[in-house]
């Protein structure tokens, strides 16, 4: 069973029109991030905006990423859907064009017990090529994956581990303490914010969507926690937060992913366009990415 750990972006998708990639700009990113120290590379989850790409821009997607990687780095390819057969034949072709593993949120939509969330990912591991980590992302989804059914799951040949992007410490500690001795079962997390916290509590590594802008920045955070550089961590967190408030928000509202790929578009690497239902940055917003980079650039290269 493979074991991975380090800092693993959730890889946006770059498009000429929101029905289209743009193929070139898949290639830019995935060298910007290997370049930048990534251990791996996921793709078509939120960041990626998986859910809201076609059917063929998601394989696309898939097969350029794994071209582009070439084998330097492990690609994660995100599989949630609402139909089990569609996951599962994602994932052969994940497998296809040697992807390394799986990643699977609950299906959404339908409200349905623990017990039938868990039969579905059993499933969906039984059925997969390659092996599946668990994605706890009830803010999309509408559902926790309870402890139990994790639990219960971490024991199945096929499953290695689990993304939380919950936010609650709490669970993600008890994800820590049960399985930080425990080499088949790997947890990472989500808010890149607590990256080094998570490292600290035992946590395999981070899934850091700013990482698609400054890569060696939550690399570097990750090896701090690591060594526990305490001083070192401090000035990387501060920059994590720097790209959170200045590139993420417009005001009080979360516009993560549009103002990602706005900061990117800056550096050369994207376009701009996103997926609906989300939409551009306003002008506002915009300005306020644009007038940020050239100081978060800078402090990066400190």
């Amino acid at each position: 069973m493979p074991s991975f750990s380090g800092v693993i972006p959730p890889v946006v998708s770059p498009m000429l029109t929101p029905d289209r990639l743009d193929g070139p700009a898949v290639g830019r990113i995935v060298e910007h991030l290997i370049s930048g120290g990534v251990s791996g590379l996921f793709v078509l989850g939120t960041t990626g905006e998986g859910p809201s790409l076609t059917d063929q821009m998601r394989y696309e997607m898939v097969e350029l990423t794994c071209k582009a990687a070439a084998g330097r780095v492990p690609v994660f390819v995100g599989v949630t859907d609402t139909c089990l057969a569609d996951s599962i034949a994602l994932a052969e072709h994940a497998a296809r064009c040697q992807a390394a593993a799986i990643v699977a949120a609950a299906p959404f939509y339908f409200e349905v017990s623990q017990e039938a969330l868990g039969a579905w990912f059993d499933s969906l591991a039984t059925a997969s090529p390659l092996p599946l980590m668990l994605y706890n992302m009830p803010s999309c989804v509408g559902v926790v994956l309870g402890l139990p059914m994790v639990d219960t799951l971490s024991h199945h040949p096929n499953i290695i581990g689990i993304k939380d992007s919950g936010g609650d410490m709490t669970y993600f500690g008890h994800l820590c303490e049960k399985y930080r001795h425990r080499s088949d079962f790997l947890v990472f997390i989500g808010p890149e914010e607590r990256l080094a916290d998570a490292v600290a509590l035992g946590a395999a590594g981070g899934v850091c969507g700013g990482a698609n802008l400054l890569p060696h920045v939550y690399t570097s955070l990750y090896k701090a926690a690591t060594r526990g550089d305490h001083a070192a961590i401090a000035e990387s967190k501060d920059l994590v937060r720097r790209v959170s408030e200045s590139v993420y928000y417009d005001g009080d509202q979360m516009k993560l992913i549009p103002g990602l790929k706005l900061a990117m578009h800056e550096l050369g690497l994207c376009n701009a366009v996103v997926a609906p239902p989300l939409s551009l940055v306003t002008e506002r917003h915009g300005s306020k990415i644009r007038s940020a980079l050239p100081q978060l650039l800078e402090a990066s290269q400190r």
